[in-house]
């Protein structure tokens, strides 16, 4: 371990290249900690956990510098600050750490450089979506710089990804797709009349996400969600939801709902909604249909196990007219 730094300098100065870059959890000249890849753009969102106060890791102990990187990061930002503050003794007993650990003489002469190839120095990331937040703070009490050789398998210790904790920090880069639910009547729906709410097959796919140490490879975790059900809104309490007890599920078939049809004339849909009073004035229903996810996880270590289901959903306005009638 390489202890000593002034608390707060390793996030300010090392990670203000970027918080983010798609599915990279810290941002980094050249090892960024935790890669997540896979169905991290979807278009839509992200998923919301579902009655849970669970949240991923605020922070993680993983790859950060190359040898020259950590070099530079050293001798071009620490010691010059602690250089012009005010405590001498500060300032002096730092340099000393220096030039014991990285000196001619030191256990990592000249922080490595001549191994720069063989492994990385190892710090604290902090999860970009936990910034500023006391349990992000608190991961610098005890701050340390590991250097780990690419060969080897990473250290153990509190804060280092195990598998657990990889899919944990994909878990909140599972993007969504924006979903496009169908509804019958395609136009204006009418007074006491049921509309009929679909999510096709083609909606549904399982989408995944395998997080990764850079640099480390040996260790990953795939999170795969796979969608269940549908909730309604039908953004009014003038209708009827027409659902099961948990919602609208999935079927066997891989559908939500179904596709009305004439044949279906007069039955209740398996999914959607009756409204009992119309709209005016040009304003509309926010129909709603929040899909509920069931998450699992898989390592590359056989492990594996669920993670917090989680919910995404999509809005459309819907107008509703009366039926009118001719009384002869």
């Amino acid at each position: 371990m390489a202890h000593a730094q002034p608390p707060g300098y390793l996030d300010d100065l090392r990670e203000v290249t970027g918080d983010r870059e798609g599915g990279t959890l810290a941002a980094g000249a050249s090892f960024r900690g935790v890669v997540v890849e896979g169905d991290t753009v979807g278009g839509g969102g992200q998923m919301s956990p579902v009655r849970t106060t669970w949240e991923p890791p605020a922070c993680y102990f993983a790859p950060k510098w190359t040898a020259p990187e950590f070099k530079q990061w050293w001798t071009g930002h620490v010691l010059p600050m602690a250089g012009n503050m005010e405590s001498p003794e500060f300032t002096s007993e730092l340099t000393r750490e220096h030039k014991k650990l990285y000196g001619p003489d030191g256990r990592h002469e000249d922080h490595n450089i001549a191994r720069a190839d063989d492994g990385t120095w190892w710090g604290v990331h902090i999860n970009p979506n936990a910034r500023g937040t006391q349990e992000a703070m608190a991961c610098y009490l005890d701050e340390s710089y590991v250097w780990v050789e690419h060969s080897d398998p990473p250290p153990p210790g509190p804060g280092v990804p195990d598998a657990a904790m990889l899919a944990e920090l994909a878990y909140e880069h599972v993007d969504i797709p924006e979903l496009s639910f169908e509804v019958s009547p395609a136009d204006a729906q009418k007074v006491n009349l049921a509309t009929w709410v679909w999510l096709p097959a083609s909606e549904l796919d399982p989408v995944s996400v395998t997080a990764r140490l850079d640099g480390y490879a040996n260790l990953s975790s795939t999170v795969t969600a796979r969608p269940v059900s549908v909730s309604l809104d039908a953004g009014t309490a003038d209708a009827t939801v027409h659902a099961g007890p948990d919602g609208c599920a999935v079927s066997p078939a891989g559908v939500i709902g179904a596709e009305w049809t004439s044949a279906r004339k007069g039955e209740t849909p398996p999914c959607g909604v009756t409204y009992h009073r119309a709209t005016h004035g040009g304003g509309g229903y926010e129909l709603s249909a929040t899909v509920t996810w069931e998450v699992s996880w898989e390592g590359s270590d056989g492990s594996g196990g669920d993670l917090p289901s989680g919910e995404f959903g999509s809005s459309q306005t819907v107008q509703v007219q009366e039926v009118q009638t001719i009384v002869r």
